[in-house]
C-alpha cells in the first residue's frame, strides 16, 4: 500500500494542476473539514508539516454519501494510513489547496501553471521552480499546492514533466533549452535542494542566477549533502540571503519576492 498512496496522490495532483479534476461541492466541503481537522489534531508542533490526518478524521470524511464511489479523494484517503511520509505530505498539501476559499477568486490553476515543454508567453508575474528532478521526490507539485494555499496568483513555471519522453534523442536538448529560457523569463526563481540527491545542474543554475541578480528564494533540506556549500557560496554572492530549511518556508519567501500586484514592473 505504500506505493499505492504515492501513485494515487501523484495522479490526482497532476489532474488538479492540469485542470482535469476538481472535486464536486460535497467532496470539496468534506475536504475543507478534513484540512481544518488535520490542523487541530496536529497541534502547533505539526502545523509546518501540514497537520496530522487521523484515522478517525478519515473515517468521518468517508462516511456514506450517494456520490462517494465517484469521489477521486476516497481511494486516496483509504490508502493514506499505509503511505510513506512523503506521499502523506502531498495528500495534506492537496487537501489544504482544495480547502482554500480565495477572495477575490484566483484564475483557475491551469491558467497559472506552465509545465515543460509548454511555453510561457508572458503576462502575470512568473515563478520558476528550480531544483532537482532526477533522484528527487516530486517536491515541485507540493510547492504549487502550497502556493495555492497562500493565494499566490503567480504563474508557476515547472520544469518537471508529467511524463518525460525517455529514449527520444532530442528530449534532453529540448528540456535544457526550455529551462535556460524560462529561468530568464521568470520574475522570481525558487531553488529547493532536497536531501536525496546532490543536483549538480541546479547548483550550476543557482550560481548563474545569483550572479545575474535575479530575485531568488533558496532552501536546502537540513540533510542535503551540499548544504554548507550553498550557504557559503550565497554568503559571498548574496550577503544576508537566508537559506531556508523547509520547502514551505522557501515557498512563502518566493511568493513574498513577487512584484507588487503580481504584475510585471
Amino acid at each position: 500500500m505504500t506505493d499505492e498512496l504515492q501513485r494515487l496522490a501523484d495522479g490526482l495532483t497532476a489532474d488538479y494542476l492540469h485542470g482535469r479534476w476538481r472535486p464536486d461541492a460535497a467532496e470539496e466541503h468534506r475536504a475543507r473539514i478534513l484540512s481544518a481537522q488535520a490542523s487541530i489534531d496536529g497541534g502547533l508542533d505539526s502545523l509546518a508539516a501540514g497537520g496530522v490526518l487521523t484515522t478517525a478524521s478519515i473515517d468521518q470524511m468517508l462516511r456514506p454519501h450517494p456520490k462517494l464511489d465517484t469521489w477521486r479523494l476516497a481511494p486516496v484517503l483509504h490508502a493514506y494510513p499505509a503511505g510513506t511520509l512523503e506521499a502523506q505530505a502531498l495528500v495534506r498539501d492537496l487537501l489544504n489547496a482544495i480547502a482554500v476559499s480565495n477572495f477575490p477568486p484566483l484564475p483557475p490553476r491551469p491558467l497559472r501553471y506552465v509545465e515543460a515543454p509548454a511555453r510561457y508567453d508572458g503576462g502575470p508575474a512568473a515563478l520558476f521552480l528550480g531544483g532537482g528532478i532526477t533522484g528527487c521526490p516530486d517536491w515541485q507539485r507540493r510547492a504549487v499546492l502550497q502556493l495555492d494555499v497562500i493565494g499566490s496568483p503567480a504563474v508557476v513555471l515547472n520544469p518537471r514533466r508529467e511524463a518525460f519522453p525517455l529514449g527520444q534523442a532530442d528530449a534532453a536538448r529540448e528540456q535544457t533549452t526550455w529551462e535556460y529560457e524560462h529561468l530568464r523569463l521568470a520574475d522570481v526563481i525558487l531553488f529547493w535542494f532536497c536531501a536525496e540527491a546532490v543536483q549538480p545542474i541546479a547548483l550550476y543554475e543557482l550560481g548563474a542566477h545569483a550572479a545575474r541578480g535575479t530575485r531568488l528564494a533558496v532552501g536546502a533540506h537540513p540533510e542535503y549533502p551540499r548544504r554548507l556549500d550553498v550557504l557559503e557560496q550565497l554568503r559571498l554572492a548574496r550577503p544576508g540571503m537566508t537559506v531556508h530549511g523547509s520547502l514551505q518556508d522557501t515557498v512563502r519567501a518566493a511568493a513574498a519576492l513577487l512584484p507588487p500586484g503580481f504584475a510585471r514592473p
